[in-house]
């Protein structure tokens, strides 16, 4: 059963109750992320999230990490482009003091000049590492290159120049903007007194300001509550009227001086709540998401031509892609292009098998019920309803959609996103024995108007 309020400041409250559980996972979501930045300030969101871990005005950075620790709690947070989240797990009778911290961490911070001193060498430290990636630049850098200026192209942790210039001013100016009650979802599941958990929810969290963001503004008694398994309409994600990003289809090559050679293609597709999400997950397992997949069988393990290759959605609010990476030696560039091209031509002009569509039926089956089983999985899947979707389905009727799906759906799916002529590339390494005119070829053979030059970003 899963229980959805809202306090009277806003903040969008979930909990789903899971009784044979010892442990309770808490998340609290703030609907703001490297989209909601400018050029002025792309970085300043992922700051934001490391500064409220350095302490506050009554705890230092120290005596957080110390109370968790006491509580087996592990505090920890990330920044994507659309939210920031802090989590912990921990026992679900230290539930109470985990929600405590956590919000004096996100009420307190102190925001002090020399911690954010020194936690900006630390990130600029995190974002030469990320340069050092080349498998997570490959991803990141045509995300940038395909949608070209729109703030959903930027590089989350930011551009160097920019990040060791951010004041405290800075820092507090985007906390202000978004860090309220409208921008805000509580998510918890796992065993814990449905009541007092409310309490002390409203106990801890009640003083955060409302701000004009996406949640409404009926006292906490008054709010309906939804099921699992229901269909009621969930609260508006964000008041922020956010353009779609609008997909150009590009290239990218950087040379870096490294062994393999890291691909990404991409192609212009589906927003995360968007119909076509369950026949993307489809898609997805046959063509590349997963150990029988065809671009595993067939280019690794068939044609010894890589040793990674996977596909990968990547799902926003607006907008998203669907993507395919892939890393391999320099000269084999080429064979690799090629071979990907062909697995999915093939796969659009064939319908695909009855037993390849009864496999990844129950292989998609099986992954939603086991992921069911863990108290994290259950509070992001429940955070992320309320901030991406205007409805929220029970496992049993997400599993009844994929079954529906025919081979029929798959093509028209394929023929609808896939179209080999409008796909993007990134290649990022060593271009010295890489020969440009067999990647061109190959981008003519399956007409894609796409060119590599002689030439490469270093």
């Amino acid at each position: 059963m899963i229980i959805r309020k809202i306090l009277v400041n806003k903040i969008r409250v979930v909990m789903e109750p899971m009784k044979n559980y010892a442990s309770i996972a808490i998340g609290v979501w703030v609907d703001a992320g490297s989209v909601n930045e400018n050029p002025a300030n792309n970085g300043v969101a992922h700051v934001v999230e490391h500064m409220l871990f350095k302490g506050t005005k009554s705890r230092s950075a120290r005596d957080i990490a110390d109370e968790m620790t006491a509580i087996g709690g592990n505090l920890d947070a990330y920044t994507s482009k659309e939210c920031t989240c802090y989590y912990t797990r921990t026992l679900g009778e230290y539930a109470g003091k985990a929600l405590e911290i956590m919000a004096d961490m996100l009420i307190n911070s102190k925001i002090d000049p020399d911690d954010l001193k020194k936690e900006l060498g630390v990130i600029l430290d995190e974002i030469d590492m990320y340069e050092d990636d080349a498998d997570e630049q490959v991803h990141e850098l045509l995300q940038k290159e395909v949608w070209g200026d729109h703030p959903l192209g930027y590089i989350i942790s930011g551009e160097k120049e920019i990040v060791r210039n951010f004041t405290c001013d800075d820092v507090r100016s985007f906390m202000d903007t978004y860090y309220n009650g409208g921008h805000m979802v509580i998510s918890v599941a796992g065993n814990f007194d449905e009541d007092a958990l409310l309490e002390n929810i409203k106990k801890y969290f009640g003083d955060i300001p409302a701000g004009p963001g996406a949640g409404r503004s009926e006292p906490i008694s008054d709010c309906r509550e939804l099921m699992s398994g229901g269909h009621g309409l969930l609260a508006a994600a964000s008041d922020r009227s956010c353009t779609p990003a609008i997909y150009r289809q590009s290239i990218l090559c950087r040379h870096k001086d490294i062994e393999q050679m890291h691909l990404d293609l991409a192609f212009d597709c589906i927003s995360y709540d968007h119909e076509d999400k369950y026949v993307m997950a489809v898609v997805n397992s046959i063509l590349g998401g997963n150990l029988n997949s065809r671009l595993f069988q067939e280019v690794r393990e068939e044609k010894g031509l890589t040793y990674t290759i996977y596909s990968y959605g990547s799902s926003f609010k607006n907008c998203g892609l669907f993507q395919i990476y892939a890393a391999m030696a320099p000269e084999q560039t080429h064979r690799v292009l090629d071979a990907v091209f062909e697995a999915i031509h093939r796969m659009a002009v064939e319908p695909v098998t009855e037993r390849e569509l009864t496999l990844t039926k129950q292989q998609i089956r099986t992954e939603l019920l086991m992921a069911t089983e863990s108290t994290h999985n259950r509070m992001e899947a429940n955070a992320k309803a309320w901030i991406y979707q205007k409805t929220q389905e029970s496992i049993q009727q997400t599993i009844a959609r994929v079954e529906a799906l025919t081979a029929r759906d798959i093509k028209c799916f394929m023929d609808k996103y896939l179209t080999l002529s409008k796909a993007s590339l990134s290649l990022i390494g060593n271009f010295t024995s890489l020969d440009p005119a067999r990647i061109n070829c190959v981008l003519d053979k399956w007409k894609n108007p796409l060119r590599l030059s002689e030439e490469t970003e270093s």
